[in-house]
């Protein structure tokens, strides 16, 4: 009688392990099909994402094109603006003073002015040339690697 017990505990044991390991297996085949369908969805979200990427971008491009275009038909009325204006500035100065060496001597300060105003500008931004930004956090980043307390800017 004894042994009779202790082999139905044996085998409600063994029902219970088989039991446990069938519900673990159909746990892990649940997981891998919500893993399988969310990768499947990234997937579909990626690549939707890269052909509105793709589609933007072709229109930058022709906006970019176009803006070239209009930027270059502008550069001569500016140009011609601003010679104008300068002339417009002599012939103001030559019609108070009657005197053309006035009206020159005005055109000519006018346009040395602004090539002086390009010149300290064009200057400034060559300075500002150099990423130097990402140079200092780089740095930054390597100071951090060997331990070294980073500096800060």
């Amino acid at each position: 009688m004894s042994a009779e017990p202790a082999a139905e505990e044996q085998q409600e044991a063994q029902d219970k392990t088989a039991s446990q390991d069938h519900m673990q297996d159909a746990s892990l085949q649940e997981l891998l099909q919500q893993l399988t369908a969310m990768f499947k969805h990234s997937m579909a979200a990626g690549g939707e994402l890269a052909n509105l990427f793709k589609l933007e971008l072709q229109l930058t491009l022709g906006d970019a094109r176009r803006l070239l275009l209009v930027s270059i038909a502008l550069l001569p009325v500016l140009l011609l603006s601003w010679v104008s204006l300068g002339v417009l500035a002599a012939w103001l100065v030559y019609d108070a003073s009657a005197s053309v060496t006035w009206g020159l001597v005005t055109f000519t300060l006018l346009q040395l002015l602004l090539a002086g105003a390009l010149s300290f500008m064009a200057t400034r931004y060559r300075r500002q040339l150099g990423f130097r930004r990402t140079q200092a956090h780089a740095k930054r980043l390597l100071q951090g690697v060997q331990g070294e307390p980073p500096t800060t800017d």
